[in-house]
């Protein structure tokens, strides 16, 4: 094992700091559920109207969660990846449609964990589609996608040879837009990008054995300029239980280090300030847990304890590896499941992997 450390030396059980009132809230009502009463149903696990969080992200308009209109530019596309974990079956995976500016849409479904063999993988390779087609109503192939109220749920529909999906996702609390931050989204990995956590119910059906689900799900929504290789590395987190979800997308590029990213608990979504970490390598410098102190504009400091129990090796572009891993976790004393991603540029990787057990630490 090989233990790195990010930023700071982070330990799990951190002291929260002294909530500090933020200057100017957006709220998504006039009249708003009160805060104990807030607190008490995001402890409960039961799910909360929009309405009723408090929140310091800008509303992001309903359009968003649709299809946009892409530039002539090369590498501009939109995707949205869903993200499950299953724990307890020894499952988890990731369902992937996209459609580029030529009109060009495809999908692809990736299952893995230490139940199955090996990874389970379908792809339905890119068809033209009419520009006039929605999200609303997504038929690519195997593939059906409805939207139902903006940002708030879907349902999603893959019909693979070996995989079938069906299945409908309700959001926990509004998205996150990248374009919320006060520098925006980097605009070589997309015009903008939406992160949010909820929960996944139906039916998993691989190779004629069937699964009920009924788990959490972590959903990003991205649309424009997409150069995987302009990333040295990046981190991207993800954390949900029944009351609370976090989320942070440090990224490494041109010699800068961007954070985006926020924490929703006890009713209420405020960005990520700061995050620090520590996690663990296996000898092939795919992490195997990572532990975060998050600290957001409400002045909250929220730990995670996360471990990995699947891992998946993506190489989306010539020029990086994903290692992919889906995480058991726990916020505050409550227990649930994840996503972590580490994107590494493939030279590196290749070179730096042959020294991790001695270097790596």
């Amino acid at each position: 094992m090989n233990r790195a450390i990010g930023r700071a030396v982070s330990h799990v059980r951190h002291p929260d700091l002294a909530s500090k009132r933020l200057e100017q809230e957006h709220r998504f009502t006039i009249s708003p559920m009160s805060s104990d009463a807030r607190q008490d149903a995001s402890r409960r696990g039961c799910p909360m109207r929009f309405e009723d969080i408090v929140s310091d992200v800008p509303t992001l308009a309903d359009e968003h969660d649709d299809r946009h209109r892409l530039s002539a530019e090369s590498h501009a596309r939109e995707a949205a990846a869903f993200m499950f974990a299953l724990p307890e079956k020894g499952l988890a995976g990731f369902l992937y449609p996209w459609v580029d500016n030529k009109g060009l849409a495809g999908s692809a479904v990736c299952l893995f964990g230490p139940s199955l063999a090996e990874p389970v993988k379908e792809r339905f390779e890119e068809v033209p589609v009419p520009d006039s087609m929605t999200f609303h109503d997504w038929q690519v192939s195997g593939l059906t996608m409805r939207l139902g109220e903006p940002h708030r749920s879907v349902d999603l529909s893959f019909q693979g040879q070996r995989v079938q999906i069906e299945c409908h996702y309700e959001a926990m609390h509004p998205p996150y837009a990248f374009s919320s931050h006060e520098d925006g989204c980097p605009s070589y990995y997309a015009d903008d990008r939406t992160e949010q956590h909820g929960r996944l119910t139906g039916t998993l059906t691989i190779d004629g054995t069937r699964h009920e689900i009924d788990t959490f799900m972590q959903r990003d929504h991205s649309w424009g300029t997409r150069i995987w290789g302009l990333n040295q590395h990046y981190k991207w987190f993800h954390a949900t239980t029944a009351s609370a979800a976090v989320h942070f997308f440090e990224m490494q590029s041109f010699g800068r280090t961007l954070l985006r990213g926020y924490v929703f608990k006890d009713g209420r979504m405020s960005e990520i300030r700061s995050v620090r970490y520590d996690f663990v390598y296996d000898d092939n410098m795919h992490h195997e847990s990572i532990d975060v102190v998050a600290v957001d504009a409400a002045g909250r400091t929220t730990a995670i304890a996360s471990k990995v129990f699947a891992k998946f090796q993506y190489d989306a572009d010539p020029m990086i590896m994903l290692n992919e891993g889906a995480t058991i976790v726990e916020i505050e004393g409550e227990t649930g499941s994840g996503w972590c991603e580490f994107c590494w540029n493939m030279t590196y990787y290749q070179f730096a992997r042959q020294h991790v057990a001695q270097f790596g630490k």
